[in-house]
């Protein structure tokens, strides 16, 4: 029987046939790719996140602005009731009497006007029951510029006789304007300096009114007035309430801050 011989090559000891691994240049470059491709997914990320934020910043900036305007609007809706009218006076002077007025069961309206402030009263709930609302625009704790807060409290009418202060539970910020009343066509100049981070210009958002009075032909009312000036605040029928809001987070790909402009207008129910 013939014998089959099986030969092997044998290991010649070349290192060119041997396996070889990756070289110090080889893992350099697909370092340097990978690199590229997290910075790439990572940047991507980090935009997205932006966006994320400044959509929402636009959301709740706008919502919280409508919410607030809402807010007055029922409240104005609400002033003068119970209706000094329903008061038996041999004068018939109504809240221009400093007795009526001081009654806790009468609602008197505005009371206090000016274009950053208002403070008027209303039977909120239909309950009977008078409160003092207080709106007002104010710069951020330790600044003197806007962005401002507009801020809502109130206290019932027998707590403000008695000197309590309100507690502000109702805040928008991110508010440009705030008008001194010399130019509501855009001419006047803001009570509060406006300071923006980033580049764009906002001067014109800042000089419009917060708040504006209406009397009974529709004319406007920018005087400041109270129950100590002549003629008092009845002359006001109708309250404005102006609000150019910013949100706090400005655009990723302009870095600038979009505005948005809400204006509402309640007749008084007086």
């Amino acid at each position: 029987m013939a014998m089959i011989r099986t030969e092997f090559p044998q290991n010649s000891g070349n290192s060119s046939d041997q396996q070889r691994g990756f070289s110090a240049i080889e893992m350099l470059i697909t370092l340097a790719l990978l690199t590229i491709v997290l910075a790439v997914v990572v940047k991507g990320i980090i935009e997205l996140q932006a966006r994320n934020f400044n959509e929402n910043g636009k959301v709740d900036a706008v919502q919280e602005t409508r919410d607030f305007i809402d807010q007055m609007a029922r409240d104005i809706h609400g002033s003068g009731y119970p209706p000094p009218a329903v008061v038996t006076q041999a004068s018939n002077s109504g809240c221009n009497d400093p007795t009526i007025r001081a009654k806790t069961n009468i609602a008197c309206g505005i009371i206090s006007f000016s274009t950053t402030s208002v403070q008027y009263e209303a039977d909120l709930d239909g309950s009977g029951t008078v409160s003092v609302v207080y709106l007002s625009l104010v710069p951020p704790t330790g600044s003197t510029n806007c962005p401002c807060i507009l801020q809502r409290g109130t206290v019932t009418k027998a707590q403000a006789i008695a000197g309590t202060a309100p507690a502000y539970f109702t805040t928008v910020n991110g508010i440009l304007n705030s008008g001194d009343g010399t130019g509501n066509d855009g001419s006047g100049a803001p009570t509060y300096a406006l300071s923006m981070n980033g580049p764009g210009s906002y001067a014109s958002y800042a000089k419009a009114d917060v708040f504006n009075g209406y009397d009974s032909s529709a004319g406007l009312i920018t005087a400041a007035c109270d129950w100590t000036t002549a003629p008092n605040c009845t002359q006001i029928k109708s309250l404005q309430i102006t609000a150019n809001v910013a949100p706090p987070y400005y655009d990723p790909v302009t870095k600038m801050f979009p505005v948005y402009s809400i204006t509402s207008r309640a007749r008084i129910n007086f």
